[in-house]
C-alpha cells in the first residue's frame, strides 16, 4: 500500500447518462466493458485501493474548476486507505474501530448511509483489520475484503456472501493467538486474476487464490520466499491514532505495516491486464524483492498452480506497491531508501533506477509513460519519464504564502502533499497541507498543518493550475474521482495530528493569530462542483449514528 504522506485505467469508454433517483446526482454508465482482467472490476474508475489492477491511480475524468464540500462521515474514525466506488455510485469505506463497532460502510452518492457491517466482538466477526485495505469491487457490485484473519465477500446490499479463513502466519510471527483478540494475518487488498479469481497476499507473504462465488481455493496457498522483516526503526508516537480513531490493539501492527517493518508484505499486488502476471514487492531482514508470479487455472476440477516467474532484488525495506506501466512492459517500485526502480515485467531485470527520495511511495503511472511520485513524508512531488529521468520537481510555496501569513515566531509557511496524486484526463489531483515547522526543542520542529487544499496540478510542469476546494481534514491517502458521477471523495487519517496532539498547548500559542492545530478528525469528505444539484449533508459518525456536517464551515474555519 502507499504509505501515509508523513510516514513514509483504463481507456475511456462511451458513456450514457442517467439520473440517480436518490439525491438527483448525475450517474454515468459505461456502455461497453474493457477487455481482459479489467473487465472483472466495477467500471467506475476506482474499484480497488490504487484504482485498478495495475495500481496506476489514473481515472478518465475531467474535473471541474471549483468544488464544494457536500457531505462527510466517520469523523471519529481514521481512514487510511482509499474509498472505492460501486457500479451504482455507492462509496464504500473501511475503518479500524474497536470491538462493538462496524468497519465497512456504504454511502449513497448523496451521502446517506445505506448500510454498515455488523458490529464486531470476536475473531469470527468482521474486525478492525479492515482499515488496512480497500474493498475490491466486482463488475456486479460484490465486494471482497479481508479482516485480520478472514476473507469476506459481501453483496452490494451488505449481505454476507461468504467468508473463509486466511492461512496462518509464519511460525514465530507476532500478534497471533494468545496475544490479541484476533490473530493478525490480513491480506493487503485483493485483486482479480485472468479467470476472475480473487487473489491476495497476506502480510506474512502467502498467496491466496479463491473462487469469487464460493470462496473455495482455486490453487494451493503458496508461501513467497521472504518470511520476516526487521522491525520499524522509527518509534511509534504514543498517541498515534488515539482517542478512538483506531482499535488500540491495532496501532502497533499498523505502524509496522506503514513502515514496512516486521511483516514481509505491506503492499498491494498488481496484475497485468496484458499477460495476467502478478507482481508483488516484499522484504526480508536484509533485502527487498520484486516478484513476478504466474497463476495457471486448474482443469477438470483440479486446483491451479502458482509459480514464481522471477525474483528481482531491490533496496531494503518492503518498498511500495508495484505500479504497472500502461503499456504493460515495466513495473515501477520504490524502496525504503527512496530509490525508484523500473523493472521489466518479462524477467524482472532493472531497466533504470534513480534516487527519487521517495521512501515507499507508490508511483502514479500515465498513458504517456510518465510517472508521478511523492517524496519522503510528502515533502516533494516529482515526475519521471520511463527512463527514470526527472521531468520536474514541484514547489507549492507560493500557495502556502498565499493562504498563510509569515509569522515572527515560526517563520514562513510551508507545505507537504497529503497523498499520492491521481491522474485525470487533464491534470493531477492531490491534497496539499499547508502549515509551519514549529520548534518544540533543540532537535524537534514538526510540521503542523493548519489549512488543507485540494489542487489540480499540471502534469507537464508540476505547477498548480487550480485550487479546487478547501478540505476540512488532514488527508493521508488517496483522492478518488470516478467515472459515474462528479463526486470526488477523500479520506482523512489524522496520523500527523494525533501524533503531535500532546504538544497542542505548546504549538497553538506559537502559530499566527487565527491559526490553530486542526481538531482530531478522520473519516471521508465528498465534493461536488459548485452549483451541482443534489448536494446533501448526511454523514455518519464513528458510533454509527447518522449525523450532519456543515459544508460552509470548511471555508470559515480553514480559510477561503
Amino acid at each position: 500500500m502507499s504509505k501515509p504522506r508523513w510516514i513514509t485505467r483504463r481507456s475511456a469508454t462511451a458513456l450514457a447518462c442517467i439520473t440517480l433517483a436518490s439525491g438527483g446526482v448525475l450517474i454515468q454508465q459505461a456502455s461497453a466493458a474493457p477487455a481482459g482482467i479489467d473487465a472483472y472490476y466495477a467500471q467506475t474508475g476506482w474499484a480497488t485501493l490504487h484504482g485498478d489492477a495495475g495500481n496506476r491511480k489514473t481515472v478518465p475524468v475531467s474535473p471541474s474548476d471549483q468544488y464544494q464540500s457536500t457531505w462527510s462521515g466517520l469523523d471519529n474514525a481514521s481512514v487510511l486507505t482509499a474509498p472505492v466506488i460501486g457500479p451504482d455510485g455507492t462509496t464504500y469505506v473501511t475503518t479500524g474501530l474497536a470491538p462493538g463497532q462496524s468497519n465497512l460502510y456504504a454511502y449513497a452518492p448523496d451521502g446517506k448511509l445505506k448500510w454498515k457491517s455488523a458490529e464486531w466482538q470476536n475473531s469470527d466477526d468482521f474486525d478492525s483489520c479492515a482499515v488496512l485495505q480497500s474493498p475490491l469491487v466486482a463488475r456486479n457490485g460484490d465486494l471482497y475484503v479481508s479482516d485480520c484473519n478472514q476473507l469476506w465477500a459481501f453483496h452490494p446490499n451488505g449481505q454476507v456472501k461468504w467468508k473463509v479463513a486466511l492461512p496462518d502466519a509464519s511460525p514465530g510471527s507476532p500478534w497471533q493467538e494468545g496475544t490479541r483478540a484476533t490473530p493478525f494475518r490480513p491480506l493487503v487488498t485483493a485483486q482479480f486474476l485472468a479467470d476472475g479469481s480473487v487473489m491476495g497476499i497476506t502480510t506474512w507473504n502467502k498467496v491466496v487464490v479463491v473462487d469469487p462465488d464460493t470462496g473455495a481455493l482455486r490453487a494451493p496457498v503458496t508461501q513467497l520466499p521472504a518470511t520476516a522483516s526487521l522491525p520499524a526503526d522509527q518509534p511509534k508516537p504514543p498517541t498515534l491514532l488515539g482517542s478512538g480513531l483506531l482499535d488500540p490493539e491495532l496501532t502497533i501492527p499498523t505502524w509496522e505495516l506503514f513502515w514496512g517493518g516486521t511483516m514481509p508484505q505491506a503492499n498491494t499486488p498488481s496484475v497485468s491486464n496484458k499477460t495476467g502476471r502478478i507482481f508483488a514487492v516484499s522484504s526480508d531482514t536484509t533485502q527487498g524483492y520484486v516478484y513476478g508470479i504466474d497463476y495457471v487455472p486448474g482443469t477438470g476440477g483440479s486446483l491451479g498452480t502458482i509459480a514464481l516467474a522471477f525474483s528481482a532484488a531491490v533496496g531494503s525495506g518492503s518498498s511500495s506497491s508495484p505500479t504497472i506501466s500502461t503499456d504493460g512492459n515495466a513495473v515501477y517500485v520504490t524502496d525504503n531508501a527512496g530509490i525508484l526502480y523500473a523493472a521489466g515485467t518479462d524477467d524482472g531485470s532493472v531497466r533504470c533506477s534513480v534516487d527519487a527520495d521517495s521512501k515507499g511511495g507508490s508511483p502514479t503511472a500515465g498513458p504517456d509513460g510518465n510517472i508521478y511520485l511523492l517524496g519522503d513524508q510528502g515533502t516533494s512531488m516529482t515526475s519521471y519519464n520511463s527512463q527514470c529521468q526527472q521531468r520536474w520537481s514541484a514547489d507549492f510555496s507560493a500557495l502556502a504564502k498565499e493562504v498563510l501569513p509569515i509569522s515572527p515566531t515560526v517563520g514562513e509557511p510551508t507545505w507537504i502533499v497529503g497523498g499520492p496524486p491521481t491522474l485525470t484526463n487533464d491534470g493531477l489531483l492531490a491534497p496539499i497541507s499547508l502549515g509551519y515547522h514549529v520548534p518544540l526543542g533543540p532537535n524537534a520542529a514538526p510540521f503542523v498543518a493548519t489549512d488543507f487544499r485540494l489542487a489540480k496540478i499540471d502534469p507537464a510542469t508540476g505547477s498548480i493550475e487550480k485550487v479546487l476546494a478547501p478540505q476540512s481534514g488532514e488527508s493521508d491517502g488517496f483522492t478518488v474521482p470516478n467515472t459515474l458521477n462528479r463526486l470526488i471523495v477523500v479520506g482523512y487519517g489524522a496520523i500527523g495530528t494525533s501524533s503531535i496532539e500532546p504538544a497542542r498547548s505548546a504549538i497553538d500559542p506559537r502559530l499566527p493569530e487565527g491559526h490553530k492545530m486542526p481538531p482530531l478528525r478522520g473519516g471521508i469528505e465528498a465534493f461536488l462542483p459548485i452549483g451541482s444539484p443534489g448536494v446533501g449533508s448526511s454523514g455518519v459518525g464513528s458510533s454509527g449514528s447518522i449525523g450532519s456536517s456543515d459544508s460552509a464551515s470548511v471555508g470559515s474555519v480553514f480559510g477561503s
